[in-house]
């Protein structure tokens, strides 16, 4: 059978000029202050998770979020959350996040990284669920992210936040 293409469309998005949220970083700390205002409490440790993930201003997001959370009391860090990005080494994640623009004199907060991890849970299947270890010993955790498909590979499970899939 002969295969029927439909009409196509150009669909534009507009790009405000100048951007509709003028300081990402003090909307970021306040949106996590608006957020977490009551479950994160003074004292708390809190492992902000920086990644690559084409998040845009990436630094202010991550700076607002910590100063956000510092507002509250909390005491925050980072770990990078790129799995294998930086050669999968927790040198390389570094380096990959300073060459993002994420250092800890950009951000306001101390980077810790490790590949050690540690099972936190089992899935209803039984499949371990691992976690960094710092993070682990966290209090609470912020991920700061995009969700989106993967570059490389299509799955049920790709990258980023997920559901085990049914």
């Amino acid at each position: 059978p002969d295969l029927e293409i439909p009409a196509l469309h150009e669909v534009r998005l507009e790009i405000p000029d100048p951007p509709a949220v003028p300081d990402v970083a003090e909307a970021a700390r306040n949106a996590v202050v608006r957020a977490l205002r009551g479950s994160v409490t003074r004292g708390m440790t809190v492992a902000v998770g920086g990644g690559s993930r084409g998040l845009s201003q990436r630094v202010d997001l991550l700076r607002g979020s910590v100063l956000g959370l510092r507002d509250l009391g909390a005491e925050p860090f980072v770990v990078p959350a790129m799995g294998s990005h930086g050669g999968a080494t927790a040198e390389g994640q570094l380096a990959m996040m300073a060459s993002l623009g994420m250092t800890e004199e950009a951000v306001g907060a101390e980077f810790r990284a490790t590949m050690e991890t540690v099972e936190v849970a089992r899935t209803p299947s039984g499949m371990p669920v691992y976690l960094d270890r710092h993070a682990a010993a966290a209090d609470r955790i912020l991920p700061v992210n995009r969700v989106k498909p993967h570059t490389c590979f299509k799955g049920p499970i790709e990258s980023g936040c997920t559901n085990e899939p049914k």
